[in-house]
């Protein structure tokens, strides 16, 4: 066909405008650790606190042992910490942020079948988990009773939605992994909001600041006094 003889019509395009309301159903499964306060057996009347700590990226898969001597069942077990304590193991080549309805899953699960005060439910989060604790607090603003990331940045834009979340951060002001800016940006941004917030930054340390953090008993004191007021 001579090319002179194509002929180009213009076409013209109906776009309207829709939405889609749905409701889904999405499975879950997550790993994970859990430990009881010394009494918790005998403490057939009353509630406990819960801790939730999310781990580092190197802590990643499917084997959830390898957590049994991290973070808050490594560097903070010889405290007796007067919380249940839970430890999600994260999967392989997963993130945090992709595990948010998993881990709020897990806290529904413990608070149905354990002794747990659902006004104090605490979230502590290193490295990658500290970027989890920013996440699922900001995505459920009205669930945690407080929050202590570690080595970690926050979604700035969002601050505002932990106007009512107190906070206790911690960073090393040598840290070449997550830059000590990351933190500080976060924690200006909370403050415009609500003035709980406490940020603690280790002049000497880098990025692993676990043992430091997790052995100050100064810390739990703290999460004790920390209840939501629903």
């Amino acid at each position: 066909m001579d090319p002179k003889e194509i002929r180009v019509e213009r076409i013209t395009m109906r776009i309207k405008s829709n939405s889609l309301t749905a409701q889904i159903t999405k499975n879950v499964k997550i790993n994970y650790l859990l430990s009881f306060p010394e009494g918790y057996e005998k403490e057939q009347v009353g509630e406990w606190g819960l801790i939730v700590f999310l781990h580092g990226m190197d802590m990643r898969g499917e084997d959830v042992t390898k957590l049994n001597n991290y973070g808050i069942f490594g560097t903070g077990k010889g405290l007796s910490l007067p919380f249940v304590v839970a430890v999600p193991q994260c999967p392989s080549e997963s993130f945090w942020n992709m595990e948010r309805d998993a881990v709020m899953a897990l806290v529904t699960e413990l608070i149905r079948k354990h002794h747990i005060d659902v006004n104090r439910i605490y979230l502590i989060g290193y490295s990658m988990g500290g970027y989890g604790v920013w996440d699922l607090a900001i995505n459920n603003p009205q669930t945690f009773a407080a929050i202590v990331p570690l080595s970690s940045g926050g979604q700035i834009s969002k601050a505002k939605q932990l106007k009512d979340t107190p906070i206790w951060a911690f960073h090393g002001a040598l840290d070449v992994i997550v830059p000590v800016e990351q933190m500080t940006k976060m924690i200006d941004a909370v403050e415009q909001y609500q003035s709980n917030v406490k940020l603690t930054i280790y002049p000497d340390l880098g990025h692993d600041i676990l043992g430091y953090t997790l052995n100050n008993e100064e810390l739990y004191s703290w999460l004790l006094e920390q209840k939501r007021h629903n």
